[in-house]
């Protein structure tokens, strides 16, 4: 059923509609303003504004920012990969593909852990760099490092292997730009179950008491005259 159209009766102001346009005006100039007066500050900008790239690469990059993965390595310069798989599963792209391998005799200069990811691959043009797989590794061996560039001329450039993610973090590492350790969530424990009233007695179970009879089912019985009555019309029909 279709509603009744309510026309709205509009005021001068909202009919000539040039107080709402001073309004936004008013709006856009104050925002002018600000980032002209904060071009001419000394030192690094706080505003952004107009960047030389790429000439000019003194940008300050945010400590959250998430860009191209690498793997990370131990101070012993040991994988800490695991292989575990829990950032492919959780990965909403699908974008990576990780195989197990397990660690041989000899191998524990290469591999911190007794498994590690035989190989290791994360398609670029899949990935939405949400940070699913940092957030839920438990060995934090997975980082979107600060690396933006990621232009590539072809689609085989785009996927990056075991080999190029250990190479974004030696290159991550000389250049100083390493994300320091995610801090531990701190685990809160559960606040205490509240007392109930009368000294906390629990409830009593349903199990009958040892010494206490049990209640017998009650079947309900026909009457004895009824009972009687129709046997003896049973017995006359059955004699005739």
């Amino acid at each position: 059923m279709a509603k009744p159209v309510v026309k709205k009766e509009y005021t001068l102001k909202e009919r000539i509609y040039l107080w709402e346009i001073l309004k936004g005006m008013k709006l856009t100039w104050g925002h002018f303003w600000y980032n002209f007066k904060a071009c001419w500050r000394p030192g690094p900008h706080t505003i952004p504004t107009c960047w030389q790239y790429p000439e000019d690469r003194t940008r300050e990059i945010s400590p959250i920012f998430r860009g191209e993965h690498y793997l990370q390595r131990d101070d012993k310069g040991r994988e800490v990969c695991i292989a575990c798989g829990m950032c492919a599963k959780i990965c909403p792209a699908k974008c990576i593909t990780v195989k197990k391998g397990k660690r041989k005799e000899g191998e524990e200069d290469k591999y911190a852990a007794k498994t590690y990811p035989a190989s290791f691959e994360i398609d670029l043009l899949r990935c939405i760099f949400c940070g699913f797989c940092e957030d839920t590794c438990p060995k934090n061996a997975i980082v979107l490092g600060r690396e933006f560039e990621l232009a590539r001329f072809t689609k085989e450039e785009c996927i990056l292997d075991k080999r190029k993610l250990l190479l974004n973090y030696r290159k991550a590492k000389e250049e100083g730009k390493l994300k320091p350790p995610k801090k531990p969530v701190p685990v809160v424990p559960a606040p205490p179950k509240p007392e109930k009233a009368g000294g906390g007695e629990t409830k009593k179970s349903k199990a009958p008491a040892a010494g206490k009879a049990t209640k017998r089912p009650v079947v309900k019985v026909k009457n004895t005259e009824q009972a009687e009555g129709s046997e003896n019309k049973k017995a006359a029909e059955k004699e005739k």
